[in-house]
């Protein structure tokens, strides 16, 4: 079983503070493509995949508005995981402890007994499940994209995709500012990470002060090219689809 998470819980704001519409500041997940919000690009590739995959959605306080969409239009295919939004590194941890031990679950349903639908998503969710964490800021990734990274193999516990630099500046986007040289090239991640359940269990890794083992694994596909944190990103992403008459 592939579990797919959305981390859609951060601030975003580098584009989201250039976003107003009324005065009002829209989440970054919700900023329109195509006259379509970021989030549901992805959303819908997901759900039309054939491999099945089991959706959850990472909010925050940050992200209200996100949340209220995906629980209002998504509610039959997305499950709502709830974090504290400090930080990727403390949500993207919490994420995992949630999958792996099952006390992130006991704590929703605390916080919020409303949503019991999260107790219940977990009864079928397998031990040896694969986890792809995806950002939302990637609407161009495909179907096929995201299930061939779902198959790649990796030794470490954890794998995180890395794509070379130059791809991302032949297509004229900023290059972030996390990178990692591999054969003496620059190559810089993405936002996806694979995390094998199995194997961390077999591991009997501890979360708490501890920093996962992961390898960097090269995905050179100019889809992940397309990382959308500023409005000029948006802007070449809108024109790279009107030009290739492409819609998602």
């Amino acid at each position: 079983m592939t579990i797919c998470v959305l981390m859609c819980g951060g601030r975003g704001s580098r584009i989201s503070a250039h976003s107003k519409i009324s005065n009002k500041i829209t989440e970054k997940p919700l900023i329109l493509l195509n006259d379509k919000p970021m989030i549901e690009h992805i959303l819908e590739t997901l759900i039309n995949s054939k491999k099945g995959f089991r959706i959850f959605a990472a909010v925050s306080s940050n992200t209200k508005e996100t949340e209220a969409v995906i629980k209002r239009k998504y509610f039959k295919n997305v499950t709502v995981l709830k974090t504290n939004g400090n930080g990727y590194s403390e949500d993207f941890t919490s994420i995992v402890d949630h999958f792996l031990t099952k006390s992130y679950i006991r704590e929703q349903l605390k916080k919020y007994p409303q949503d019991n639908i999260i107790l219940e998503n977990q009864k079928h969710i397998k031990e040896d499940s694969k986890i792809i964490f995806l950002p939302t800021d990637l609407p161009l990734i495909s179907t096929d994209t995201i299930e061939r990274i779902v198959e790649l193999k990796h030794k470490t516990p954890l794998m995180s995709i890395v794509i070379d630099k130059k791809i991302i500046v032949e297509n004229s986007f900023l290059p972030t500012s996390y990178t990692i040289k591999i054969d003496k090239k620059d190559y810089c991640y993405t936002g996806i990470s694979v995390l094998e359940t199995a194997s961390f269990r077999t591991q009997k890794i501890n979360l708490i002060g501890n920093q996962i083992e992961e390898e960097p694994i090269i995905f050179n596909d100019s889809e992940l090219a397309y990382n959308i944190n500023t409005i000029d990103d948006l802007k070449r992403t809108e024109e790279f689809l009107l030009k290739n008459k492409y819609r998602k």
